[in-house]
């Protein structure tokens, strides 16, 4: 992948897209392609403060350890996400951890390229501000998602949620792949493991799903969302 393919990605969705044209130059101009195999750590929770990563292609998992436990598994992200501005924001060590799922090709800000960027325009510290937020309004629709009592209709979101489509069905209907295994799904949505392989079942009977080693293959979004709205 060239940086023209690692571009146009970034620009079509996630936190980049919704920045003004000039932002994204300076942002694109100061970046550099990183590449990491399957299981390779991109950083760990308590690092020192540093850049922000952009995916490109591949998956990761997004792990957190804000209290006795952890860290454990909160996340999956797909394409099109950024990580690592809170740290670049506040100077403190990193709140989450990243490991690619699978080989994965990221876009690297480096904290010095941020500070070069905002110290040339202090404004530009709301649009770093804007992935941080977009990262409070996917934990509060995780919070709320938990507060479902019903499990099969609480695993359902989950599973939407790991799979980018939450809120909304992109144009592109097709199949997603969510690298977790059933262990760390289970414990996303707080239920015991032998209910959620009882729901999994179900919904792979139904034709929704498709089940292999550490993936899910989320076969039809639309339809989950369908049978969660009913």
């Amino acid at each position: 992948m060239d940086r023209a393919q690692a571009a146009k990605i970034l620009l079509e969705k996630g936190w980049l897209s919704h920045t003004p044209s000039s932002f994204q130059e300076s942002v694109l101009a100061r970046s550099n392609l990183v590449h990491f195999d399957q299981g390779d750590t991109i950083y760990s929770v308590g690092d020192p403060s540093g850049g922000m990563f952009g995916l490109i292609r591949g998956g990761l998992s997004i792990s957190v350890a804000p209290g006795e436990r952890g860290p454990y598994i909160a996340h999956f992200a797909r394409p099109g996400a950024w990580f690592g501005e809170a740290s670049a924001i506040t100077g403190e060590p990193r709140k989450v951890g990243l490991m690619a799922t699978r080989e994965a090709c990221l876009l690297k800000l480096p904290l010095h390229a941020i500070r070069e960027i905002t110290g040339k325009d202090p404004d530009t510290w709301r649009l770093f501000a804007l992935a941080a937020i977009s990262h409070v309004d996917l934990a509060v629709g995780a919070c709320d998602d938990l507060m479902i009592r019903d499990p099969t209709n609480r695993c359902i979101a989950i599973l939407l949620r790991l799979a980018g489509r939450r809120q909304s069905s992109p144009v592109d209907a097709s199949p997603v792949d969510v690298d977790l295994t059933q262990s760390d799904i289970a414990d996303l949505a707080n239920v015991a493991r032998t209910t959620l392989s009882s729901i999994l079942r179900k919904l792979k009977d139904a034709g929704s799903l498709d089940l292999s080693y550490r993936r899910i293959r989320i076969l039809s979004p639309a339809v989950l969302q369908t049978m969660l709205r009913d």
